[in-house]
């Protein structure tokens, strides 16, 4: 980019861009040649235009910690340059109390609009803030997109983690609703969408956040922590000559899921996900079905059952299934597990195991810590500035995991997982490892710093490189970001067998299906229940159990079986929906299929996809009662007149007028896939 002429600051986003998922004709609305640029206008005030729209026009904020702040509608514009390497701007100002504030306004070279602060002092003497605000936006004037003006236009907001069945929600803009690491504002009728991401995970939480005088002004800021994070204590604070907030990605369509596809193009050109080589894992976790009725009697048996009934019926990958055990493997006395494994590696088949490393589930933090003798749990537990162990969150204390004693014990731990021949793990309740305290390591002031020190321990000592094996790492409860350190990670909290599970695992699937082959290698739909969870008081009806096969199917996915198989009634429910040969080879495809329409807190009730080649959609109905569930094709962005075979039933189908109508009886679901 030298030959850049140092004064241009328009870009022509036509340009080829290189990366690996990103359209470029739905990265800018279909608009070829289209000038994406950020300009200066006055008083403090900037904007962003995509051809002749102002997508948002905006100022900045920061704080410092001694209550210091600056405002560049308040404060001075002492400079004023043009960018040649990056392309766009670099704006400086100056408030009367001694505060800089550098807005770094920058079009990457393959044509994206990035913007992030930075807050100096004009002495030259350290600055300390926890919060910095790179973006109030909001839309002025005519040339603006429709989602400004209207009010109807939607916020989608995002759960900061899946825990305690925390959901997706597309709502309209109303002050003082969050939405954590990114957001997308759109149109439900036209899908117009504006996206506003941050691409940086390694120090601050971020938050998009209606203000609380203006539903209609975005603080895009880097540093938050609240109960959305699970926070009881004040985000960290970052220290020096400057200090730098996230960079945020702004990204404009006219759908808004493609514009969410993009942005996880660009997260993953930022970090790569975790690749895993071994296809889509088919197998079982104990969790659901077993809870902590799990033993290595039925552990021993439900392995017996998937590779002689299950498996040479269908239910399989690359001819393996996985065994997985979750939380109360460890009554299974040791030299057992050992046996267990290598019975399960002798027939072809392979072996998981669980953990939660970042939470203390005890009551005695005088316990000595397994792994590192002559150390109790209360020395590692993460604390408040007065040496207080903090609060219990989701039933757990979080430890420090910057804590070197914390470490020794998580050698112990995963060096028993590999020496046991293991080759799975899920990792749960993880967003402990990123909450804010005062940390052992004083160079870790935040949380983010902190639980990329813990998943960067994990991922490296179970690396193929280091064990000498594929070890597959599935993240359970865990933030969306940082990503880059799994292989899988669920996309909902728990999800069992009831038409009300259903609904809550295609919520995630409505708006987190990006994520998957993006941010991570594979979405998880968590265990798939097809009769009956410890914690549901019922048996599923086998329309649930179909839709809840289905939803998983559909996912990008981990295809997990979870079921108490010494009833009989479990078993049949196994053969009659996990061994349909077509219906797997969805899975296995690991594509993520696509929603058609958001639905508010809800979920949609038709996803699309493209499979070798072939049409491919899943309808779902999950309430009470009679129903229809249509399909415009056109809307649905489908041919009319193409014929599907219908995998579950044989049955073949095909619209009418170009509306394809499925009616159904209770909840149930139907996968059509092109002949």
């Amino acid at each position: 980019m030298e030959g850049i002429n140092k004064m241009s600051i328009d870009v022509d986003v036509s340009a080829e861009l290189n990366f690996h998922h990103l359209d470029l004709s739905a990265l800018q609305s279909g608009q070829m040649g289209v000038i994406v640029k950020w300009q200066y206008k006055k008083d403090g005030v900037f904007e962003l235009l995509w051809g002749d729209i102002v997508v948002l026009s905006a100022y900045a904020k920061a704080y410092h910690v001694d209550g210091r702040m600056i405002d560049t509608r308040t404060a001075v514009l002492k400079k004023k340059e043009a960018v040649s390497r990056e392309r766009g701007q670099i704006l400086t100002f100056e408030a009367e109390n001694g505060l800089l504030l550098i807005e770094n306004l920058l079009i990457s070279e393959p044509g994206v609009p990035m913007a992030s602060c930075c807050l100096s002092q004009k002495d030259g003497k350290e600055v300390e803030t926890n919060c910095l605000i790179p973006l109030i936006a909001e839309g002025l004037g005519d040339n603006v997109p429709q989602i400004w003006k209207s009010i109807w236009s939607k916020m989608l907001l995002v759960p900061y983690d899946n825990t305690m069945w925390l959901r997706y929600e597309a709502q309209p803009l109303r002050a003082g609703r969050k939405s954590y690491d990114f957001t997308v504002l759109f149109q439900e009728d036209s899908r117009e969408g504006l996206l506003i991401g941050a691409a940086d995970f390694s120090v601050w939480k971020n938050v998009i956040m209606c203000s609380g005088t203006d539903a209609k002004s975005l603080w895009v800021q880097s540093g938050i922590a609240d109960e959305g994070t699970h926070d009881s204590v004040s985000h960290g604070s970052m220290s020096g000559k400057t200090v730098e907030s996230s960079r945020f990605y702004v990204l404009y369509g006219t759908d808004y899921r493609r514009v969410l596809e993009n942005y996880g193009d660009l997260i993953a050109e930022e970090q790569k996900y975790l690749a895993w080589m071994e296809g889509v894992p088919f197998g079982f976790n104990s969790w659901a079905g077993l809870a902590f009725r799990l033993n290595a009697d039925n552990y021993q048996k439900t392995g017996q059952f998937l590779r002689e009934v299950l498996q040479p019926a269908g239910y399989e990958n690359n001819e393996c299934t996985y065994m997985n055990l979750d939380a109360g493997w460890s009554v299974i006395p040791e030299d057992t597990l050992i046996s267990l494994v290598k019975e399960l590696h002798d027939n072809g088949q392979k072996a998981g195991i669980y953990d939660s490393p970042f939470a203390f589930f005890g009551d005695d933090v005088k316990q000595e810590i397994p792994g590192a003798p002559g150390h109790c749990f209360e020395e590692i537990l993460l604390k408040d500035s007065d040496g207080v162990p903090l609060a219990k969150v989701d039933g757990a204390i979080p430890f420090d995991v910057t804590h070197p004693i914390w470490k020794m014990q998580m050698v112990w731990k995963l060096s028993r997982f590999v020496k046991w021949d293991f080759d799975y793990v899920k990792l749960d309740f993880l967003s402990h490892g990123g909450m804010e305290g005062c940390h052992y390591d004083k160079s870790i002031h935040t949380g983010r710093q902190a639980i990329t020190v813990g998943y960067t321990f994990i991922s490296q000592y179970l690396s193929q490189e280091r064990i000498g094996k594929p070890f597959f790492i599935s993240f359970s409860i865990a933030p969306l970001f940082p990503c880059g350190f799994s292989h899988a990670r669920r996309f909902s909290c728990d999800a069992f067998g009831t038409n009300e599970d259903v609904e809550y695992v295609l919520n995630a699937q409505t708006y987190a299906w990006w994520q998957s082959g993006r941010l991570y290698q594979f979405n998880d739909p968590d265990h798939i229940c097809l009769l009956k969870g410890a914690f549901t008081d019922r048996d599923s009806l086998e329309g649930e159990a179909r839709a809840r096969y289905t939803s998983a199917v559909i996912g990008g996915t981990v295809m997990m079986l979870s079921d108490d198989y010494e009833r009989p009634e479990a078993r049949r429910r196994a053969e009659l929906f996990a061994t349909n040969r077509e219906v797997n080879d969805l899975a296995a495809s690991m594509v993520s299929f696509c929603p058609v329409e958001s639905a508010n807190a809800s979920a949609s009730a038709v996803f699309t996809a493209v499979i070798e080649g072939k049409q491919c959609l899943a309808l779902f109905h999950w309430k009470n009662g009679d129903g229809t569930v249509q399909v415009d094709c056109s809307r649905a962005g489908i041919r009319p007149g193409v014929r599907y075979r219908e995998l579950w039933s044989g049955k073949e189908m095909q619209d009418e007028d170009g509306v394809i109508r499925w009616k159904v009886q209770g909840c149930d679901a139907i996968l059509l896939k092109e002949v």
